[in-house]
């Protein structure tokens, strides 16, 4: 099996995505809110319930076929993951699955429907299982 890269969102996957890959010798990749990243970098607009952002990450961040698990703190209706997910496909990245510490209830149908039509597993609030593995 090849080797799990992790990419954390901002800003709070960056408090769960650093640590984990550090516990496991994996890379981190950071997304970030435009114009925070310095260099060359790719960029994914997307819609969320309140209205409009964008993620960026740096050209070159990740390889094609390299596995990646995104992580972020709480997912509502998953429209920021799926960015991650766009922009993670663009640069030729496989994502393998998605962890979020919480799901928000109310929103869960929403999500797996986004989510899991990319052909991602579910959303599990996983995390601690990778640090353990």
């Amino acid at each position: 099996m090849s080797s799990i890269d992790y990419l954390g969102i901002e800003a709070r996957g960056f408090i769960f995505g650093p640590a984990i890959a550090l516990a496991i010798g994996a890379k981190f990749i950071p997304l970030r809110k435009p114009k925070k990243l310095p260099g060359e970098v790719i960029s994914e607009k997307y819609v969320l319930e309140y209205g409009t952002d964008c993620l960026e990450m740096h050209v070159g961040a990740v390889q094609p076929e390299e596995r990646v698990i995104v992580i972020d703190d709480l997912v509502a209706t998953g429209g920021t993951l799926c960015a991650a997910i766009r922009l993670l496909e663009r640069a030729g990245a496989e994502v393998v699955e998605c962890a979020c510490l919480i799901g928000l209830p109310k929103f869960k149908a929403e999500r797996e429907a986004r989510v899991c039509s990319r052909g991602v597993p579910p959303i599990k609030p996983r995390v601690q299982e990778y640090v353990r593995r």
